[in-house]
């Protein structure tokens, strides 16, 4: 089990993680691959992008998800680590874009259209939320690993203990 100080970073290397990849990948998708795409499809879209609150919006998004990551793999115990994450993800991205953002945008703003909603929610719920969730889970894997006593450690505790 990991001591309190120990969870506490790895939620913090985990969000960080979660941050750099989400961020970085909605940089490339949302400007590089499609952003021409995007403002000719949105009329109201800015014409430069105000990366403080993007960046502020993916740091709470990504705290969310490592805060809540280890209570939904706690739950779902029987199932691997990988697999948990890409649900977790999944899940996450349809309840932070797809439902919440996406289909709020079509219905509130004129000129979004649905095709834009599937590209872009789409995108948030299958890669971002995908990798983000799978992100959780590698580096919950790896604090695990290592917070477990190696055999050699574990041989010389019980040598001691005696």
């Amino acid at each position: 089990m990991l001591s309190s100080v120990n969870h506490r970073k790895t939620m913090l290397l985990t969000a960080l993680a979660v941050f750099l990849v989400q961020f970085n990948l909605g940089y490339v998708f949302h400007d590089l691959a499609f952003g021409p795409w995007f403002h000719d499809q949105i009329p109201f879209g800015r014409e430069r992008y105000v990366i403080p609150y993007i960046a502020a919006a993916f740091a709470v998004y990504a705290l969310i998800l490592a805060h809540l990551f280890p209570a939904y793999h706690a739950y779902h115990r029987e199932r691997s680590a990988l697999g948990n994450g890409l649900r977790f993800g999944l899940l996450m991205g349809v309840v932070f874009d797809a439902l919440q953002g996406g289909i709020i945008e079509v219905a509130t703003f004129e000129g979004m259209t649905l095709r834009v909603f599937a590209l872009d929610s789409g995108y948030h719920v299958l890669v971002e939320g995908a990798l983000g969730g799978l992100v959780c889970a590698a580096v919950a894997r790896a604090s695990v690993a290592s917070s477990e006593p190696r055999a050699g450690e574990l041989a010389g505790a019980r040598a001691s203990a005696s």
